[in-house]
């Protein structure tokens, strides 16, 4: 599939800062959010990182989410749920299904994997509560060329979701380039969707910082825990895009 045609220049713009939040409990939820909350517009809870995560039920998950959506303020609240410890296979997406069905009800904003099979129903689901839906694919191992990302990307598209997600590995800095380079190419097409383009790892750290002016409008930071490789904590990535972003103006 090829993504060269009716392109149009991208504007560069500042992306959010999303601070990822790995917590084992409440109370260390309080303590990120009042250290590094500040930093971010966006607060996104890894619920499956807790230590009760695998025993959710109904009420005790949404008794937490309603704590820490109140601890987030006005700021976006998104749910994040994979699979927690214990949880595998069948059992493991059955579960995650089952909790993001909970988390439509009460986040702002939720993250589904793009490989989930019921990627689509979550979707729809979350546009009839009005919660907002970005949809992920991650490559933690290689860093594709910049075709096959832009190819991710309009793949992705066909979920419905508002935000396009793309996180791949970086061995070395110049896999950074690939990714910018496939992000942008998809978001000069006409009808673009908003993106966010990640080059995981150390050697791709600089994609958190300049990744809007390659279409990206969220950059993930982490608090004490990173919760991907590569990771600023929310008040270092705050502090690199305060010094480039007032540069390129």
């Amino acid at each position: 599939m090829k993504v060269q045609l009716k392109l149009r220049k991208p504007k560069t713009k500042r992306p959010e800062i999303c601070l990822s939040l790995s917590c084992k409990n409440l109370l260390e939820v309080k303590h990120e959010i009042a250290e590094f909350g500040q930093y971010a517009q966006i607060i996104e809870w890894c619920a499956d990182r807790m230590d009760d995560a695998a025993n959710y039920t109904k009420e005790s998950f949404l008794a937490d989410a309603k704590e820490v959506k109140k601890l987030c303020g006005r700021k976006t609240f998104s749910i994040d749920y994979k699979a927690a410890d214990g949880e595998v296979g069948e059992e493991a997406l059955k579960k995650t299904n089952l909790v993001m069905g909970w988390a439509i009800e009460i986040a702002d904003m939720i993250d589904i994997d793009a490989d989930n099979p019921e990627v689509d129903r979550l979707v729809k689901a979350a546009r009839r509560k009005r919660v907002r839906t970005e949809v992920s694919h991650h490559e933690f191992e290689r860093m594709p060329d910049r075709n096959e990302i832009a190819e991710m990307f309009l793949r992705l598209e066909k979920t419905g979701a508002d935000i396009l997600k793309v996180a791949c590995y970086a061995a070395q800095e110049v896999d950074t380039y690939s990714i910018l380079e496939g992000a942008s190419a998809y978001s000069q097409l006409n009808g673009a969707k908003p993106i966010v383009a990640i080059a995981m790892g150390e050697e791709g750290q600089v994609s958190r910082i300049c990744a809007g002016d390659f279409g990206s409008v969220i950059s993930y930071a982490c608090g004490s825990v990173p919760t991907a490789p590569g990771q600023f904590n929310a008040r270092q990535l705050s502090k690199y895009m305060d010094k480039y972003y007032k540069e390129e103006k």
